[in-house]
């Protein structure tokens, strides 16, 4: 199998663009302890209960992000072994997040940030962002 030049030079470009894009939108986003998540998860449970035992992880994501989508996997990996919420950003109403989650077959605790103010609270600029 030959790749052309011009098809190496794309593949680069993109991750560099990908990349790139990612360290400009963490940049500055909080370090050292999480703030507090008042919120509860879209199925009634405490979020700061889900992740107060030990290492867990925050991952910040929303359903129309095609970045977000690709990530899915490796996120329920993680999330079946390590104690973990998702934030599900401007994502619509707490029906839509359930029935895309649903849909997605994610069994994952997501606490639903319709209007990005959690996301505020930890400085992220954009989604997927992972804290851990």
């Amino acid at each position: 199998m030959r790749i052309s030049i011009k098809k190496l030079f794309f593949y680069f470009v993109a991750v560099l663009v990908i990349f790139g894009g990612q360290f400009l939108l963490n940049n500055g986003r909080l370090t050292g302890p999480i703030p507090q998540i008042r919120q509860q998860t879209i199925d009634g449970s405490s979020a700061m209960e889900a992740i107060s035992k030990g290492p867990a992880m925050v991952y910040f994501w929303a359903e129309w992000c095609g970045l977000c989508k690709m990530m899915q996997p490796p996120v329920s990996a993680v999330l079946k072994d390590f104690p973990g919420i998702t934030i599900a950003v401007k994502s619509g109403d707490s029906a839509r997040v359930d029935n895309y989650m649903q849909e997605k077959s994610l069994n994952w605790k997501v606490v639903n940030d319709p209007l990005g103010l959690i996301g505020r609270q930890f400085k992220i600029k954009g989604v997927p962002a992972v804290f851990f």
